[in-house]
């Protein structure tokens, strides 16, 4: 029988790590109940003791984040929202048509719910591309666009940023701690490595009371800000008002500044049509029985390399830069250039390729993507998966017709001086001129034009003779028409 005052504790620090969504309700109860009864003759005595619903149930560690953000001093309702567990596909980022000058502020607030927590932030820059190359752009001296290099562009380079821990104001205040040095391009933030992870609040570490350490308490909101400029940026800090955030911002940026400064006057046009990607990653980790976690130990990131490898055997003429790459989660999908690591957030990834029409890709054997591209990543992971095209041959197929009683086999038709059967596929090279004409038949004459279109849609040469130049896996049926000569 289970004895209901035994209950045994597990020790040391296996199995006591509760991170984001992990919610277990144990559901025991235990109960007693003890009845005594006494008789006899002359009265009866009666003693009950009762201790119900004794119950066991697991706390929650549960991170939600929002975001209020502001956009050339105004809300941006793209980039605001509630309470989220960020699995939706909502950015914290998402700004598709800047201008230089352009600026912005956002306060990130991290909630845990009932229990007491360590908390870290990952971030990964996953492209810096110049997406395409127009006239402007070009006349700065700025390379054309490599549509398979997503790290051959220049945001990164003028687009600065300044992160601190915040009151909840989204105002760079006096005495708020800065995160990674202060104002930094987005190229310098994140560094060579393209990662850049924060101990927000962990054993060593608390970025809100930098000498107070101890967890961030369950129930109570934390605050990040982050301010941006298309230019350059310097911090302009507003006085501490102690306030934190009120009620509708109304000591919020619109009304004392955003605490930084930004001037994209002196751009010119490189960075035209560039963009930027970047992941942002938060945890939170159970802090009763991990007294000494440190964010460090368990980056929520891994690296993935995607090759591409193109094979030209029967005169293909497409190379590497002409296939796009990406990695997709099922949310987001990530463009990569080809033998460059990239840095994602942990997760079930597919990668895949726009492909070029007259190849077939195969994920190579060896690799880590299996058969279709998909591969997982854990934390610290660093995988490779390698796709191999190969240039289809092309293929004309030459047609006799015969008004007349001649056998249509008997014409010699011909690809380039060589005899080849009627109505039979014959596999040629590409992006080659292929010559089609026929021997003839003593009293028959060709009656033009040859017809025909291939499957890309050019028309067979209209005379004997004429040639056709066909693409990667491209086919054609040509026919030509002889008649009995009278």
């Amino acid at each position: 029988m289970l004895n209901p005052c035994l209950v045994r504790r597990r020790g040391g620090e296996a199995g006591k790590a509760y991170m984001k969504k992990i919610t277990i309700s144990l559901g025991i109860i235990l109960s007693i109940i003890a009845v005594v009864a006494i008789s006899g003759t002359v009265a009866f005595l009666g003693d009950t003791e009762a201790s119900v619903g004794n119950t066991f149930t697991a706390g929650a560690i549960d991170l939600k984040v929002d975001n209020e953000s502001y956009y050339n001093g105004a809300i941006s309702e793209a980039t605001t929202f509630g309470p989220s567990d960020l699995d939706d596909g909502k950015l914290l980022i998402n700004f598709t048509d800047l201008k230089p000058d352009d600026e912005g502020e956002d306060t990130i607030s991290l909630h845990v719910n009932n229990n007491d927590a360590w908390l870290c932030m990952d971030m990964a820059l996953t492209s810096n591309d110049d997406r395409s190359s127009t006239e402007p752009e070009l006349l700065t001296g700025d390379a054309p666009e490599d549509v398979n290099n997503t790290w051959d562009g220049e945001l990164a380079d003028n687009v600065r940023m300044i992160w601190w821990a915040d009151d909840g104001d989204n105002v760079l205040e006096e005495g708020e701690p800065l995160l990674n040095g202060g104002v930094k391009t987005v190229k310098q933030f994140f560094g060579e490595g393209k990662s850049f992870s924060a101990d927000l609040v962990d054993s060593t570490t608390n970025v809100w009371t930098p000498n107070q350490l101890g967890p961030a308490v369950g129930g109570k909101d934390y605050y990040i800000g982050k301010a941006w400029c298309f230019g350059n940026m310097a911090e302009a800090r507003v006085a501490q008002d102690g306030e934190g955030k009120l009620p509708n911002s109304s000591n919020g940026p619109l009304v004392r500044g955003s605490g930084v400064s930004c001037d994209g006057r002196a751009l010119g046009n490189e960075t035209q049509t560039d963009g930027v990607t970047m992941n942002i990653a938060f945890r939170a980790m159970q802090a009763r029985h991990n007294p000494r976690y440190t964010c460090g130990k368990e980056q929520r990131l891994a690296t993935i390399t995607v090759t591409k490898q193109v094979v030209n055997n029967f005169g293909g003429n497409h190379i590497v830069s002409d296939f796009h790459l990406f990695v997709d989660d099922g949310v987001n999908t990530i463009a990569v250039t080809s033998g460059v690591p990239t840095v994602v957030p942990v997760g079930n990834y597919t990668v895949a390729e726009t492909g070029v029409q007259g190849y077939v890709g195969t994920f190579a054997p060896g690799f880590d993507c299996n058969g279709v591209g998909q591969v997982t990543l854990a934390e610290g992971d660093n995988k490779a998966c390698k796709i191999v095209n190969n240039d289809l041959q092309p293929n004309i197929t030459l047609v006799k017709h015969v008004i007349g009683p001649a056998d249509p086999s008997f014409f010699g038709l011909e690809i380039d001086g060589n005899l080849v059967p009627n109505n039979t596929s014959v596999s040629v090279s590409s992006n080659a001129a292929h010559t089609i004409n026929e021997g003839g038949r003593t009293g028959y004459h060709f009656v033009g034009p040859i017809t025909g279109v291939s499957s890309y849609g050019q028309l067979c040469p209209t005379n004997l003779g004429g040639s056709i130049t066909l693409n990667e896996g491209e086919t054609i049926v040509c026919h030509i028409t002889n008649q009995q000569n009278p």
